[in-house]
């Protein structure tokens, strides 16, 4: 009788090599979601130049002086020539749309297009752009649920917290106008039209470190999705991306804090 060997994989052997299939399949799909994360970044840093060129212009076009953080303003009106009531006439996006070519693309992309074709744009526009205005402190919060509202008498008391005027800032490639937003109440992809700093008069910003898991309001609506770093607009027309401890420097927020050089600044009465 004649006898044959047959070679043939043991049970390990098996066992090793899904696992080594597993790990390859598993290094791919990390690399993928890393790329198609840098190609959502780079999205989103060519859309706020778009964005601050707009609002440079709108400054441009008004002898300098930036546009109001959030004021009803009566002229807004919707791509069609609609005319906007309080509070989407509030809000930037609409006062700031003549200045750009293009809704989608700058205030809507990676997604949240979407918002433009269900009955309820205006509102969605207005709400839910990606980057959110450092209201507050660039232009001014003019409404009724503003942390600081504008006044005569609270600038008497704190000083001119706010900035109204390109020549107010030193340091304009460093003054935060647009940054990265999000909101619990924006479907995916949306952001929100405002963004807070880490201090006004008291803390804003929660003392522990940026996790999805945490409300929007805990970091200021500021969304640090861009693997914990956000994109930001400066007042020079620069972007970046910047990291948390990079953005709780209150220099990079407020005219005051970088006149001060102080970066855990808070406004206090004069």
């Amino acid at each position: 009788m004649t006898h044959t060997n047959k070679s043939a994989f043991t049970l390990v052997e098996l066992l090793v090599t899904v696992a080594i299939l597993g790990v390859l399949a598993a290094l791919s799909a990390f690399g993928y979601q890393a790329a198609r994360d840098r190609a959502r970044a780079a999205i989103e840093v060519g859309a706020a130049r778009n964005l601050i060129a707009g609002y440079l212009i709108h400054s441009t076009d008004h002898n300098g002086r930036v546009m109001p953080g959030y004021r009803a303003d009566p002229y807004a009106q919707n791509l069609d020539g609609k005319p906007l009531q309080f509070p989407l006439n509030a809000r930037y996006p609409w006062r700031l749309a003549p200045y750009l070519g293009s809704i989608e693309g700058v205030m809507l992309y990676n997604g949240n297009e979407s918002a433009l074709d269900t009955p309820n744009a205006d509102y969605l526009v207005s709400v839910q752009s990606n980057m959110g205005l450092n209201a507050v402190l660039v232009g001014g919060h003019f409404g009724t649920g503003s942390p600081l509202p504008p006044s005569d008498r609270l600038i008497e008391r704190l000083g001119k917290f706010h900035l109204t005027h390109l020549a107010e800032a030193n340091s304009p490639e460093k003054l935060i106008v647009f940054a990265s937003a999000r909101s619990e109440q924006s479907g995916r992809g949306a952001g929100y039209f405002e963004v807070r700093p880490p201090n006004l008069l008291s803390p804003v910003w929660s003392s522990d470190a940026f996790s999805s898991e945490l409300p929007p309001s805990a970091h200021g609506f500021v969304d640090f999705r861009w693997r914990g770093k956000a994109a930001v607009a400066n007042l020079g027309g620069n972007v970046e991306l910047l990291d948390e401890s990079q953005l709780r420097d209150m220099r990079r927020w407020s005219i005051q804090a970088a006149a001060e050089n102080a970066p855990d600044f808070h406004i206090r009465q004069r």
